[in-house]
């Protein structure tokens, strides 16, 4: 049987003493378009680029017009590096000279400003914020104490006020007027008279004070960050003795704003928590009866977290880590905001003070495993100037902000689950996440059990997710946790449906 092979539609065998001749399918006008195209194309981007250009430099003519004399010829360089990079064809120098000008102005933190902070900003100011005395004050109520200082509630007096005693009832003038005031323990160790001239970690209570005045400072210039903070008026040294102000007794004032800490909701002390928190939290927001409890519950909680991670943000920006984030540090005023106060652990990453890579200030229910804000192998801090300048370097490398936190995501804990709400079993929850390597996932597998984890295994365990990102240890490149800002972006925070 033969079988036949397909013949090919169309097509037939061409003798080799023959040649057949099809019409060319080249089209030179189609050939012409596609070669003129992207010619066109590349001239029409020089006119943009040639527009873009010209409108910089119309921009920046202006703007050298209206600097002071002295520093048009740097706003004109300046400007026409700007406009070289717009149009693709920086030079060196140019390049050079912005990133410099974007590191000193747009860095973090930012090493211009700390500089100007420190050298201008903190001598101008330092006269303001020693304008008072003790005259000037009634203390009332003792409001607690510690290692370094008693807090007072205080009356800031007018010259009216002349017959208000300890126990005068205050009128709706004169609450207006309240301040607290903090006297700091003296020590035979005393001050440094260079102390706060050199990067160097605080010895004893009266350096601390002098830490916490100076950092307290350096946020009230900053708006920012102040509005996360307790409102700091100043600091004096008492020149008479009469009752708690003994002669010689360094004080710190701030604006009476609230006498109630998040330690006390915790502890049970305004009622149970967190509604009663949720009146202030969700101030000016309508709140639904019908509303679960636990969702409830929740978003008071996320009320508090998304304020205290903005405000640390806040002091980050600055070059400040607070050391000592906990709940009897975070006030809670009526109007429902969280402020953040007592810095005497702080440290100023910018300018050194109150730094010591072998040696910090910490709380152990609440710090991070590596209990240093910087590796051990870190320099000591040079003289302010410098260290400002290369405080965004060192920032990279250490990622100082990630001690804040870690203790930020103890505090999440502390407030998710009820049974670690009181002192006490915060510290156990510490002393036995250690024991698992500062792993939460495996110490809940262990430990779990009696906890009750409710709130933070909703929405597809939202919080829990956001309570292991914090509560970590770092990895050998001083990462591996998230950052206060990171974690506001967390979908934790994300409302619930």
């Amino acid at each position: 049987m033969q079988h036949q092979l397909p013949s090919r539609s169309g097509l037939r065998p061409a003798s080799h003493h023959s040649r057949e001749f099809k019409p060319c399918s080249f089209n030179f006008k189609n050939r012409l378009k596609a070669f003129v195209r992207p010619v066109v194309s590349f001239q029409a981007t020089g006119l943009e680029l040639a527009s873009i250009a010209d409108a910089v430099q119309s921009v920046v003519t202006a703007a050298a017009a209206a600097a002071p004399a002295p520093l048009q010829p740097a706003v004109s360089t300046i400007g026409g590096d700007i406009a070289a990079l717009a149009t693709l064809s920086p030079t060196l120098p140019g390049l050079g000279r912005l990133t410099a000008l974007y590191y000193s102005l747009f860095s973090k933190p930012n090493p211009f400003w700390n500089i100007w902070d420190f050298y201008v900003g903190a001598p101008l100011t330092d006269n303001l914020n020693s304008r008072w005395s003790s005259e000037d004050f009634q203390l009332r109520d003792k409001l607690g104490g510690g290692n370094f200082g008693i807090t007072f509630e205080g009356l800031r007096l007018l010259p009216d006020d002349q017959g208000v005693t300890t126990r005068s009832k205050l009128t709706g003038d004169q609450k207006k007027r309240r301040v607290v005031l903090k006297r700091v323990n003296m020590d035979r160790q005393g001050v440094r008279s260079d102390f706060l001239k050199t990067g160097t970690l605080a010895k004893g209570s009266a350096e601390t004070g002098m830490v916490e005045a100076y950092m307290c400072a350096k946020i009230k210039r900053n708006p920012i960050a102040a509005a996360s903070c307790a409102e700091y008026l100043g600091y004096f040294t008492s020149t008479t003795a009469e009752g708690a102000f003994t002669k010689g007794s360094q004080w710190l004032v701030w604006k009476f704003e609230s006498d109630a800490t998040l330690g006390d909701a915790l502890d049970g002390k305004l009622g149970p928590f967190p509604s009663c928190l949720e009146e202030f939290m969700m101030a000016g927001r309508k709140i639904s009866e019908s509303t679960p409890q636990d969702k409830r519950d929740i978003n008071v909680i996320k009320g508090v977290m998304r304020q205290v991670l903005t405000g640390l943000r806040r002091l980050h920006r600055l070059g400040i880590v607070h050391r000592d984030i906990k709940p009897e540090n975070l006030l809670v005023t009526v109007d429902g905001q969280v402020k953040i106060i007592d810095f005497g652990a702080a440290v100023d990453m910018c300018t050194g003070i109150n730094f010591n890579p072998l040696y910090g200030m910490l709380d152990p229910r609440y710090s991070p495993p590596e209990e240093l804000v910087m590796p051990q192998n870190f320099p000591r801090a040079p003289a302010p100037f410098i260290a400002a300048l290369l405080s965004p370097f060192a920032w990279i490398y250490g990622r100082p902000d990630l001690f804040d936190s870690y203790t930020a995501g103890v505090l999440l804990m502390q407030m998710c689950v009820p049974e670690l709400r009181p002192v006490a079993n915060i510290r156990l929850f510490n002393t036995e996440l250690r024991q698992y390597d500062n792993d939460l996932n495996r110490w809940r597998m262990y430990r779990g059990q009696k906890y009750d984890f409710s709130l933070l295994d909703r929405n597809n365990k939202a919080g829990w997710d956001l309570a292991c990102k914090l509560i970590t240890k770092r990895d050998q490149y001083n990462r591996g946790r998230l950052s206060v800002g990171q974690a506001l972006s967390h979908r934790f925070f994300m409302p619930e449906f």
